[in-house]
């Protein structure tokens, strides 16, 4: 643990620079909007947009928004909280063009084409053990080995149960992130870019639902397999820090864990995994939030500011796809018997 957290301030350290800009006070307000294609859908969150020195934001007035597939005009259905959805069967290519228009704003637009859907041609997993260290490696193999400037990411849903020795039971499922690095010994080996987590949700990446996706580059890739670890010592020393992030940052979890007061004598776990292959645009948005976590680290000068990404013309936000593949559930049988009486 002392290891890896001299690691990480020490590359904080070296990271740290100057970097002189001047920040617009000047400015109006704009249509900031977020907008994922999926394979069954497309979801449009519109908000207004209030300069640094533009007061409390509004409402949208008289809102119109024009989303056209493949050139042809589709119809939306309004969601509660103002959000915006089409339904539809979509497929690779199928390029999405948006724009929105409000009273007293410019007109907003951006485009995405939906990326072609993962195929997982082989899925495996054993248990291992390294030191004290109990972690499961997974294995999945697709169809075709990710290039340069494709991006992916995943999503794990983990379904516990528990029986204790007094025969009550627990029942919970709780998102689960990948690991890379087995022990403690290959703690120097860590990149903080290999951890690149947002929250996604219901067609909308952030949001206070704790939904981590994983952002995957072709660097975590060796050729078609992506290899990973489920609770490996780098998933775990992640969540520690995570859970360390100031209150404004805390991702709201609310984790729980085994009841300290029985003693288990079975668990099972099941797993689901989602492969997803995204758009360039809704990477680079997701990695620029994934940044503007540690922006309280740039207010005390240890690192550089963290600047937003948008592709919406005239105006703020994302408009990108994904095209997902799911694996499960699967029973993963742990060696859970360094728990078990």
């Amino acid at each position: 643990m002392k290891r890896f957290l001299h690691i990480a301030v020490f590359a904080l350290l070296a990271a740290s620079c100057e970097i002189p800009f001047d920040l617009d006070q000047e400015g109006k307000p704009l249509i900031y909007v977020q907008a994922v294609a999926q394979n069954d859908s497309v979801t449009i969150t519109p908000r207004y947009a209030a300069p640094v020195n533009g007061g409390a934001p509004q409402t949208l007035n008289n809102l119109d928004i024009r989303l056209l597939v493949n050139g042809q005009a589709a119809g939306l259905e309004r969601l509660e909280g103002g959000r915006y959805r089409c339904k539809g069967s979509f497929e690779e290519g199928d390029r999405f063009d948006l724009s929105l228009k409000a009273d007293g704003l410019e007109e907003v637009g951006g485009s995405t084409v939906l990326p072609h859907r993962p195929v997982v041609t082989d899925f495996a997993w054993k248990n291992v053990q390294v030191d004290t260290i109990h972690a499961v490696e997974v294995r999945m193999t697709l169809d075709r080995a990710p290039v340069e400037g494709e991006y992916y990411g995943i999503q794990i849903s983990c379904e516990t149960a528990v029986t204790y020795a007094d025969g009550s039971d627990d029942a919970f499922t709780l998102p689960v992130t990948p690991g890379y690095v087995l022990s403690a010994a290959d703690s120097g080996n860590m990149d903080l870019e290999d951890f690149m987590q947002v929250n996604y949700a219901d067609g909308q990446l952030g949001g206070k639902a704790f939904a981590p996706i994983t952002l995957l580059t072709q660097k975590q890739f060796d050729g078609t397999l992506y290899k990973f670890y489920l609770d490996s010592f780098d998933s775990n020393i992640l969540d520690r820090l995570r859970q360390a992030l100031p209150k404004e940052l805390d991702n709201g979890s609310g984790l729980g864990g085994l009841d300290p007061n029985k003693i288990p004598v079975a668990i099972t776990t099941i797993y689901t995994f989602t492969l997803s292959h995204l758009s360039t645009e809704l990477f680079l948005y997701g990695k620029a939030m994934y940044q503007s976590n540690f922006d309280f680290l740039s207010n005390m000068g240890l690192t550089p500011a963290n600047f937003t990404y948008t592709n919406v013309r005239g105006g703020l936000g994302m408009v990108g796809a994904l095209s997902s593949a799911t694996v499960g559930p699967v029973e993963i049988k742990k060696d859970w018997s360094y728990l078990l009486p």
